[in-house]
């Protein structure tokens, strides 16, 4: 019993949300507290009909007193909106939109990717606006759990003059069972760049001024683990998908990213001395994942992702393809056990209602010599009594048979950020004019989820998926002429590094935090050059 409180109490903390209550609503006009929820309506995806990516599906409901949020720092608004899914359909998401007080304009729009809380419309922070107001990691208000709203992320961004805007991620029905895709980038990455095109196009809906079409007003993807993948490939397809869009509303001028998911597996041109060291091989057995009890994180992280990619049917069709194949099959690579708990956790919040559920499902798999979930050869084998996986060794030589596995390596390479992706799409993040944009990476040294630990005296791309990530960056950055900031904090895990950056060192506010000196020089054009000194430059690992 105490093991399972333990689970729910830090289960709890990381959502951004406890579970909403389910029902059927109807839409409010902007301006009326809403006592519904329009993401709830079973009806609200034949809106779409008609609309295009960055629509409004619903007039916005203000939820400003429903979240609890500070009328000195804005009004927030709950919206469903149009965005772009496979092969170019246009798909319903759900999300937030907080916009600054005693103000008809916003000086740009910066736009929050949540970390992993589940798949399900009912586990996204747009369901509880409060948990999105409160403290970190839940929400990106205080940036202490006891500190307070005023000293916090977003009162700080509002107060600035900021629009702050929160994509759930898109979901193919709205108020029906079907779930979202989990770090597949392309998707994500659209969601969050239509969060903010749904503000700079439907600005008098939220009491703003109407944005001029041409007025490019600076725009910064944020986000968290999940969210941090997300908000990286959102700063690499800002440039084409806008233009795609016609939509000159928005310039990107940096992207943040805390404990990016990023490095799923090798790739062509990765050092050696990364092999086995991806997210994939780090994950599958790992079961102390800094939480403070047990878990078999990785057969909750991977349930999310061969269960939800196995949803996509057209991956490589429309001008912005999700995959390199038409579809993957979570069948073909797991084992008879896990093709059964896998379905059952995707649909599993990460809150306390399927804590219960989460725990037993994964608890199954404590002992990989009696029972595995990913079939051979990801599953990999024991050395010297520890069983280490085998994905980085199949995807660096997938094999003819079965060919499953080669496939699910071209996925996993493929909705990889940066460099080290196999995929068409650019590899850094660019504002309209093509020039590189400004990049805040924060990572805490002690993560056991995004793995970043530091075991050697030193950070570096062996022990730090995060580094992996910077060094394939860091020559196109470190040039002269751009600015590239990845901060490392000693003893911080996966949950503690959202409140870690976004408080100045030693206190407790947001003011005069890594985070809001880079927001704020990013948004105004005064952040200059800055390059961080990559642990792998000259090391064995290049």
């Amino acid at each position: 019993m105490r093991t399972l409180t333990a689970l729910l109490i830090a289960i709890a903390a990381f959502a951004v949300a406890p579970l909403a209550q389910a029902g059927v609503a109807a839409p409010t006009s902007t301006g009326r507290a809403s006592t519904d929820n329009v993401c709830h309506d079973t009806q609200i995806i034949l809106a779409l009909v008609g609309k295009h990516p960055g629509d409004l599906l619903a007039a916005p409901q203000d939820v400003t007193a429903e979240s609890g949020l500070a009328t000195d720092a804005g009004r927030l608004y709950r919206i469903a909106y149009a965005t772009t899914g496979e092969a170019g359909a246009v798909v319903a998401s759900c999300g937030l939109v907080a916009v600054p007080a005693n103000t008809t304009t916003a000086k740009g729009v910066i736009a929050w990717a949540h970390g992993t809380i589940g798949l399900m419309q009912n586990c996204q922070p747009s369901e509880k606006p409060t948990g999105f107001v409160g403290a970190m990691p839940g929400g990106i208000g205080a940036v202490t759990p006891k500190g307070t709203q005023q000293d916090g992320a977003l009162y700080g961004m509002l107060k600035a003059g900021y629009a702050v805007t929160a994509t759930d991620y898109p979901s193919a029905g709205l108020g029906a069972d079907d779930m979202q895709y989990y770090v597949l980038g392309v998707p994500a990455a659209m969601a969050v760049i239509d969060s903010a095109r749904v503000l700079t196009g439907n600005a008098a809906a939220f009491g703003l001024t109407p944005v001029a079409p041409d007025a490019q007003l600076p725009f910064l993807p944020w986000g968290h683990s999940q969210g941090g993948g997300s908000a990286l490939w959102a700063g690499q397809l800002a440039k084409p998908y806008l233009a795609a869009q016609g939509d000159q509303t928005l310039n990107l001028v940096g992207v943040a990213g805390e404990a990016p998911a990023s490095q799923f597996t090798t790739s062509p041109g990765q050092p050696a001395a990364y092999m086995g060291g991806h997210l994939g091989d780090r994950d599958i057995y790992n079961t102390t994942p800094g939480l403070g009890f047990p878990l078999q994180i990785g057969v909750a992280l991977f349930s999310y992702v061969t269960v939800s990619w196995s949803n996509v049917t057209k991956g490589t069709e429309g001008a912005f393809p999700v995959g390199p194949t038409q579809h993957v099959d979570f069948r073909d690579v797991l084992t008879s056990g896990g093709t059964t708990t896998a379905p059952l956790l995707a649909k599993c919040c990460l809150g306390l209602k399927d804590a219960a559920t989460i725990l037993k499902q994964t608890s199954e798999y404590y002992y990989p010599s009696l029972k595995r979930f990913f079939a051979e050869p990801f599953a990999g084998a024991p050395v010297k009594g520890t069983w280490e996986g085998g994905i980085d060794s199949t995807c660096a030589s997938p094999p003819a048979q079965p060919a499953a596995f080669g496939e699910w390596c071209k996925w996993l390479q493929f909705n990889m950020p940066g460099p080290y992706g196999v995929n068409a799409y650019p590899k850094l993040p660019r504002n309209s004019a093509g020039e590189i944009a400004p990049l805040f990476i924060a990572q805490g040294a002690n993560d056991h989820i995004i793995w970043c630990v530091d075991t050697t005296g030193a950070v570096q791309g062996a022990n730090c998926l995060t580094a992996q990530y910077t060094h394939s960056v860091h020559e196109s950055y470190c040039d002269g002429g751009h600015y590239l900031n990845v901060q490392y904090y000693p003893g911080v895990g996966h949950m503690d590094i959202p409140g870690a950056a976004a408080r100045v060192v030693g206190g407790t506010t947001y003011a005069g935090s890594q985070l809001q000196q880079f927001v704020d020089g990013a948004m105004s054009g005064t952040l200059g050059t800055r390059c961080t000194v990559d642990p792998d430059a000259t090391s064995a690992a290049r």
